[in-house]
């Protein structure tokens, strides 16, 4: 029987003509990769249209048709397509899919027979282009350095490419997309008002980093089956079923962002988005960047901590294996687990087992959601916590808490230590007896005014760690060298007269700390808080560069200190002052906000007067309760997506629960983290506001810095509080700069 086929592109694979006579046999693809070393990955290896790719294309087809037409199975072999490519670990890597045709009863044996062409393919030479010119390099024995993976091809994506009548193969189509990000750079993925009905984007970057996508936007899809609408993403490049990392179908209204962030298992991934010609005002907005590879897994030991699947609150890869060892510091001491989140991929139905993904925690493993009061465990003095993905669906992943303790040692985290090894609550004194005296000698330490130190402890310059729970400015000497009543010229508006979105315009001098940071010709970019002479405090995330901003160069930024309208500086009580150092905190992680604080250096000391002051700093983590009003002040903009404003705003908010904060965040919230705002919207801070200070009203009738604005859904949205860095987490971390 003759058949004919349509090849109208030279790398396209043969659509059946529907016209015809439907072909006696169906047919069937495998797809995989391989890596040529020695050819060195180009931009115009990017490009299927480019001379180089289409030379180097040929030639790999031509290799591929050798070693199949005259194998066992070259009478069912029809043809192979090289896809696309990409960087490899020692060479360049190609994409290719192989079409097949043959009986139904005998797919199943032709699919397990690839698998042994697969050892011919590896003894023998890959052809590659160089200079307009073939060679041959030899492949080597390693595994590690050249691999093959055969898969079979059953994806919905191809479906929809198949079946097509008007479109040919979807990498010739002018929908297709091929990016590469370096890394510190974001590309965007952006559809609107599309006129097909299919498209796709192969994204790449270094071969040393991962693929990050973040879907910020998809609006006006419609609700049904993901035959009409869905948006797909692949560990591959290459719409293989058994790579697919996460799928969405149409659901009814927008999709809030950030919708969801994808992460893969190397450096390359496929995104396709397949959609109803009809609704025609479908909108894709995504980004995606080059993230370094985390090695996961790890040996501690600890008081307290977490642990986290790679790259949470993100989607943690496809075909990951981490471990951890957690042990207590002391002997005698055991180990509290809670499992605060876990989405991972539930087992196969029917399985009693978890055989998809799964944590485990000293043997036992968990694929599916844990009962709030089942959450909380007590295990030995060492802990071995393990986590697998396999090559499917991810999901979030997790987030544990954990923390030693001992039944035997009373003082703990409510309990401290006199100097005597007993015991007190830190509203008690301690008892007097040979070893712990109430009063001092003159030129002797109170033996009894110390405690143990703790992680959050306020300490002394001879790293003493006093009882009193915020010993620092409140008149009372408890440090032996004076530390604590040290700086303590902070926190306090010399004005004796007493928009943030929701907020007011701020007097001259009340929130004399407030910066505003300056860049360039770009005019107000983000706030600071004065927290010494020499130093201001802002968000990490303010200085982080883009493809057109070089936004961490610190000679390029300018503090402008003791004003309240932006842009009129006549006042001759005005600061300004250029920026010489900007220190990121090293463990800030832009892809969720977390450690979200920078410290700057000014380039000359500033003189404090009615307009300029600095704000206290408390070493406590926990000093102001839930409920407790505080003031974010800023020039940000005073309504969401609208423009900054001229003058200074102040808004009053309260500290929000942490618990009920991190849910209704989807448990985004770290523990460097607090929420402030009001959950019925209205108040809030806003794009402009970012590093800018969350201040509280203290004891001693002073302002402290409590938060730093940081990121948030929108502004001033219902139930969308502004999240804010906790700066109580980094006392230790600013003190020794600033000192």
């Amino acid at each position: 029987m003759a058949h004919t086929f349509i090849l109208d592109c030279f790398d396209c694979l043969p659509i059946w003509d529907p016209t015809l006579s439907a072909p006696a046999f169906p047919f069937f693809y495998i797809g995989g990769s391989v890596e040529i070393p020695n050819l060195t990955y180009t931009d115009d290896l990017m490009d299927p249209m480019s001379h180089t790719f289409i030379l180097q294309a040929e030639a790999l087809q031509n290799y591929f048709a050798e070693i199949y037409g005259s194998s066992a199975i070259g009478n069912y072999y029809l043809k192979s397509v090289i896809a696309a490519f990409s960087d490899g670990k020692s060479g360049a890597r190609a994409y290719y899919w192989s079409t097949f045709w043959a009986p139904k009863d005998i797919v199943l044996p032709i699919k397990n027979l690839s698998s042994v062409y697969q050892k011919q393919i590896i003894s023998k030479r890959i052809p590659a282009i160089a200079n307009n010119t073939a060679k041959t390099y030899p492949l080597e024995e390693d595994f590690d350095i050249i691999t093959m993976e055969l898969f079979e091809s059953d994806s919905m994506d191809y479906d929809i490419i198949l079946k097509s009548a008007t479109d040919l193969f979807w990498f010739c189509l002018p929908a297709a997309f091929d990016l590469y990000a370096k890394p510190g750079n974001n590309r965007t993925l952006t559809l609107l008002n599309p006129k097909k009905s299919f498209y796709q984007w192969r994204l790449r970057v270094p071969s040393d980093y991962v693929v990050r996508l973040v879907v910020v936007t998809s609006y006006d899809v419609v609700p049904g089956s993901c035959a009409s609408h869905r948006l797909s993403a692949y560990d591959f490049l290459l719409p293989l079923q058994n790579k697919i990392i996460t799928r969405w179908c149409g659901m009814t209204g927008a999709w809030k962002p950030p919708v969801i962030r994808l992460t893969s298992s190397s450096n390359v991934m496929l995104v396709t988005f397949s959609l109803d010609q009809r609704q025609k005002s479908n909108i894709l907005k995504a980004y995606f960047q080059a993230v370094p590879k985390i090695v996961c897994g790890g040996w501690y030991v600890s008081w307290n901590g977490s642990v986290i699947s790679p790259y949470y609150p993100s989607y943690y890869p496809p075909n990951i294996d981490c471990h951890w060892v957690i042990r207590a510091p002391l002997p005698g001491y055991r180990l509290m687990v809670k499992i605060i989140v876990i989405q991972i991929q539930e087992q196969s139905p029917g399985s009693k087992k978890c055989d998809k993904d799964w944590l485990a925690i000293d043997g036992v493993r968990y694929c599916k959601a844990i009962a709030e009061e089942n959450r909380v465990k007590e295990y030995g003095y060492s802990i071995s916590i393990s986590f697998h993905s396999d090559e499917l669906v991810t999901h979030r992943g997790f987030y544990i808490e954990f923390r030693a303790f001992s039944h035997t040692d009373r003082c703990n985290t409510v309990q401290l230590n006199c100097s005597n090894a007993k015991c007190k609550h830190h509203s008690q004194s301690c008892k007097e007896d040979n070893s712990c005296k109430n009063e001092s000698q003159e030129g002797e330490e109170d033996s009894c005014s110390y405690k143990r130190c703790l992680p959050h402890s306020y300490k002394c310059l001879n790293g003493k760690c006093p009882i009193k729970l915020n010993p620092e400015c409140d008149g009372i000497r408890d440090c032996a060298d004076g530390f604590d009543e040290m700086n303590c010229a902070c926190g306090r508006s010399q004005i004796k007269k007493f928009r943030i979105v929701g907020g007011e315009d701020a007097r001259p001098g009340k929130w004399p700390w407030q910066a505003s940071l300056q860049l360039g010709t770009s005019g107000h970019i983000c706030g600071a808080s004065v927290i010494s002479n020499r130093w201001l405090v802002s968000a990490a995330h303010c200085f982080q560069d883009s493809e057109s901003v070089r936004y961490s160069i610190a000679s390029s930024w300018t503090a402008y200190m003791g004003i309240k309208v932006i842009n009129k500086y006549s006042n001759n009580q005005a600061v300004m002052r250029s920026i010489k150092r900007i220190i990121v905190h090293p463990n800030y992680d832009q892809y969720v906000s977390d450690y979200d604080i920078a410290l700057l250096e000014m380039e000359a000391p500033v003189f404090f007067t009615e307009l300029v002051q600095p704000i206290c700093l408390l070493s406590s983590p926990r000093v102001f309760n839930y409920g407790t009003v505080c003031y974010v002040t800023g020039w940000g903009a005073v309504k969401e997506n609208s423009q900054l404003t001229k003058i200074l705003q102040e808004a009053k908010v309260k500290i929000i629960n942490q618990n009920v904060c991190s849910k209704l965040y989807d448990y985004l919230i770290t523990s460097q983290m607090l929420c402030a705002g009001n959950l019925n919207g209205g108040i809030d801070a806003c794009q402009g506001d970012s590093g800018g200070p969350l201040a509280c009203l203290g004891k001693g009738n002073r302002w402290y810095l409590t938060g730093i604005v940081s990121w948030g859904e929108g502004c001033a949205r219902r139930n969308r509080p502004g999240v804010y860095t906790k700066v109580t987490a980094f006392y230790e971390w600013i003190r020794q700069y600033i000192n």
